[in-house]
């Protein structure tokens, strides 16, 4: 009956055509980033978002390129993973993404936006097994934490084609108390819960490259980058004071595929997620659809293709 929660991570990444070394002159090929440049961009609803390329921070003696955004951020549930991180790291071995706590909060404030929607049906579907007329009233509180690595591995260079790697592991619980007030019959030790276990990984292939059109152009030889996010859930329902029932678990997965052009870096993204669309049908919820994003303008500074 719950939502599963529904993470999704997606965010640029370099990547040489083969296995030899990839230096910084590959990173900045797929992966500009000089300081005045910018990238805006448009959803499917039309949407924009601009991403400014500013000058590198340090954090803990190490040097990120550093980005901002217009329109600002916030709110967390307004963070799109795909689009929005802060500082980035490139290097020999990996291009890394310095997360820290923002995929925390950022699926905090998801799951909150979440629970505000699915909380009030779950609470009338259950009220819908009382009989009628009996003097029952029902709420149900929440608790959730998560736990994620502070570096998502964007690409590990240097890399091939269908080549898979571990990008981000994480692990969150979502424990729902149900306070059931006017029962005959007084529960012994408590409210009973029902608590979830997730744990989520991120797999990141390139498969290919294509050409790709999008209102700021057509862009030739974009590598197309696929990622899959796989999650695990473990459901548990406790009752105080009676036997428990086994945790049931269930699995999901969605795909984000990316575009990526040379000399421009991302200019298309796309987003499924059909199993979290069937678990939003089951409690009576709309779909949320397919996620789109397409480069609409950018100028890169310092570069050969620069959009006018």
């Amino acid at each position: 009956m719950l939502k599963r929660i529904q993470f999704v991570i997606v965010l640029i990444l370099v990547l040489s055509f083969s296995a030899v070394s990839v230096g910084n002159e590959w990173a900045n090929y797929y992966f500009p980033g000089t300081p005045g440049s910018y990238w805006t961009y448009e959803d499917q609803d039309g949407n924009e978002l601009t991403r400014y390329a500013i000058e590198p921070e340090n954090i803990d003696g190490e040097t990120y390129r550093a980005f901002s955004y217009e329109p600002a951020l916030e709110n967390w549930a307004d963070f799109e993973y795909y689009v929005q991180p802060y500082y980035y790291q490139v290097g020999d071995d990996w291009v890394a993404f310095f997360a820290g706590t923002e995929i925390e909060n950022a699926l905090k404030a998801h799951t909150m936006q979440e629970m505000d929607e699915v909380l009030p049906i779950l609470r009338e579907q259950m009220l819908a097994e009382i009989p009628e007329g009996a003097p029952i009233s029902m709420d149900i509180d929440y608790n959730f934490e998560a736990e994620s690595q502070d570096y998502f591995y964007l690409l590990p260079t240097p890399a091939t084609f269908n080549e898979e790697w571990t990008a981000l592991e994480l692990s969150a619980t979502l424990t729902l108390t149900i306070n059931i007030q006017g029962a005959p019959i007084e529960i012994p030790g408590g409210a009973p819960t029902i608590t979830t276990y997730s744990t989520v990984t991120e797999i990141g292939k390139v498969t290919d490259t294509e050409t790709v059109d999008t209102p700021a152009g057509t862009f030739e030889d974009c590598l197309i980058i696929e990622y899959q996010t796989n999650e695990t859930t473990e459901m548990a329902f406790s009752v105080p004071g009676a036997q428990q029932q086994e945790p049931e678990e269930r699995e999901a997965s969605t795909i984000t595929t990316l575009w990526l052009a040379p000399n421009v870096g991302i200019v298309k993204f796309r987003h499924e997620h059909p199993e979290s669309d069937e678990a939003r049908a089951e409690i009576g919820l709309p779909p949320q659809g397919e996620k789109t994003l397409e480069l609409t303008n950018y100028e890169i500074k310092g570069s050969p293709s620069e959009a006018e």
